[in-house]
């Protein structure tokens, strides 16, 4: 019996070498094309609003993935990945990650399918944002056309704007300055919307991303305030003036020009008090946007009953 054994192992030998290892190819062929499901690493990316940083690492992702085993033997060579953008709105140090399966990317092409995500949410921890609030500074130029003038100055609306970021950066920032422009040949008042210059701001943000310049433009006139009474402030006595009232010839908008009264503005002069009788130079007070001028533009003091 011993010997029909071996004569029917050692008979024919390479042919059923052969038959074996035909069998063993045609078993794994099958093998890997029976369905199966296994946990696959899974490359996770977040990316952080601009000029933020993740405190601490990320924890491991794998995916369930359904399908051939020789589809899925791909995803080890090339792993599945995920990427993920925390928005620039966030402004707390702590943010939730919600992983779906159907935010996997597939960097090779297999015939898988995506199953489930482990973990499916994720905290993130961010480093802490800083504000501050800081003024408007105007780079706008109002030129306005011939016989008119920049009534009051120009106006922004906001006139501070609150910033935020990194602190190493929003601690340099001492303001946010309009972008350069210059409005020309200007007859009417102004209201126009002018961005603010981000760029300046380096990864900071700013709460507004526009204000609002206005001015008011108005036509200039001109007019003589006849007899306009001169005062003298003396420190000590009492003192006259030489003539004693002058011409001021006003300049500003018509409107509030045509308003003036000689009781809108004063002219002093101030004697040194070194002699009895003296020169002195006139100062004219006018409302603000006014200009005014005196005609003479000097008088003589002297003292009260002085001959």
């Amino acid at each position: 019996m011993r010997s029909g054994l071996r004569a029917a192992l050692v008979t024919n030998w390479p042919i059923k070498l052969t038959s074996l290892a035909l069998a063993a190819v045609l078993w794994a062929a099958v093998a890997a094309e029976e369905p199966t499901t296994q946990l696959v690493p899974v490359t996770l990316i977040v990316e952080p609003p601009e000029g933020r940083a993740l405190t601490r690492p990320l924890p491991p992702v794998k995916a369930l993935y359904a399908g051939s085993s020789r589809e899925l033997i791909k995803l080890y060579s090339t792993p599945p990945a995920i990427t993920a953008v925390i928005p620039d709105t966030l402004t707390g140090s702590r943010y939730v990650l919600e992983l779906l399966p159907n935010d996997l990317k597939l960097a090779e092409d297999a015939d898988v399918k995506a199953q489930d995500v482990q973990p499916r949410r994720i905290d993130v921890t961010l480093d802490a944002v800083a504000r501050r609030l800081v003024p408007v500074v105007s780079r706008v130029t109002i030129t306005p056309d011939t016989g008119f003038t920049v009534v009051g100055g120009v106006a922004f609306s906001p006139s501070s704007v609150l910033v935020r970021g990194p602190d190493a950066v929003v601690s340099r920032i001492e303001a946010a300055t309009t972008v350069p422009l210059e409005i020309t040949a200007v007859r009417g008042p102004v209201r126009r919307r002018v961005p603010i210059d981000t760029g300046s701001l380096g990864v900071a943000q700013v709460s507004q991303r526009e204000v609002e310049v206005s001015a008011e433009v108005a036509a200039v006139s001109e007019r003589a305030l006849l007899e306009v009474a001169v005062t003298v402030r003396g420190d000590r006595g009492s003192w006259v003036a030489d003539p004693s009232t002058v011409i001021v010839t006003v300049r500003g908008p018509a409107m509030r020009v045509a308003q003036l009264g000689k009781d809108s503005i004063a002219v002093w002069a101030v004697p040194s008090g070194a002699a009895r009788r003296e020169t002195g130079r006139l100062t004219v007070l006018a409302p603000p946007g006014i200009d005014a001028t005196a005609t003479p533009d000097t008088v003589q003091i002297q003292r009260r009953g002085d001959g």
